[in-house]
């Protein structure tokens, strides 16, 4: 049986500046920082030298690094090092993931695009970032990459959370059933609520955090991190549709949060 995990949120870094050894017209390794444009992708030509690496300007706390939306296949690895120096992250890094399985736990999506996901025990204070791609076959295909300090919630969620999707088409139907469609985006969707955060760790972490975010920034959340097959699926990557408030509770210095996510992956 498995442990459930609580929440992480991750509001991604910005990734500084991007070169890589592999790229295509039109799919520059840039891409991978445009974390409000999912259809904008990094792509290579063919599966050599397939590495991404960034200076971010200044040192910065990494606990939590995931390519997101990647072709990956059932051999690829990725390899995730971090340090100080360019020097470092090409060669021996303060933090070095060495090659682990890109999908894992592995399982079979039916639009073939995976989520990586490695979690740092305790955050690394680091300037420069490396992500190498190796065992792959053919030209190799990400959307984002989202590295920053991973802040697990304090408490499990309420027990009214849902799952669902949000279609930002319409649909209206005429006298005789005839549809009138307006096409658009299916986002899914993630709906829920903690009830019982402290006041320290709401003004310490919660209230910051979603006053720098508000509304229009993207944040990253893995509802249950736990290693299962179903972590892909409970991975979003989107906008809190109301940056929520903190409410009071019947019990004094304690708040509650809702939280409703539209994700675009």
């Amino acid at each position: 049986m498995t442990t459930i995990q609580k929440p992480i949120f991750v509001v991604p870094y910005d990734l500084g500046t991007i070169t890589t050894g592999n790229e295509v017209a039109g799919h520059p390794a840039i891409h991978l920082g445009r974390h409000k444009a999912i259809g904008l992708t990094w792509k290579t030509s063919n599966a050599s030298n397939v590495w991404v690496r960034g200076d971010f300007g200044s040192a910065k706390p990494v606990s939590f690094v995931s390519i997101v939306s990647a072709n990956a296949l059932s051999g690829t690895d990725i390899r995730v090092r971090l340090g100080t120096s360019q020097a470092e992250v090409d060669g021996t890094a303060p933090y070095d993931s060495t090659a682990v399985d890109f999908i894992s736990p592995s399982i079979a999506r039916e639009d073939g695009l995976y989520h990586s996901f490695l979690r740092i025990s305790s955050p690394v204070s680091v300037r420069w970032w490396r992500i190498d791609i190796s065992g792959h076959t053919g030209a190799f295909e990400a959307s984002m990459l989202v590295i920053g300090n991973a802040v697990e919630t304090p408490c499990y969620y309420d027990q009214n959370w849902e799952y669902g999707v949000e279609d930002l088409g319409e649909i209206e139907f005429g006298r005789w059933g005839v549809a009138d469609e307006q096409e658009g985006a299916i986002f899914r969707r993630l709906d829920f609520t903690l009830s019982w955060i402290s006041e320290a760790v709401f003004e310490q972490t919660f209230r910051p955090l979603f006053e720098k975010l508000g509304k229009r920034q993207v944040i990253y959340i893995c509802f249950d991190p736990e290693a299962t097959t179903y972590r892909q699926a409970r991975t979003f990557l989107g906008w809190v549709r109301q940056p929520p408030f903190g409410k009071a509770t019947r019990k004094a210095r304690t708040f509650a949060m809702e939280f409703q996510v539209i994700s675009m992956i």
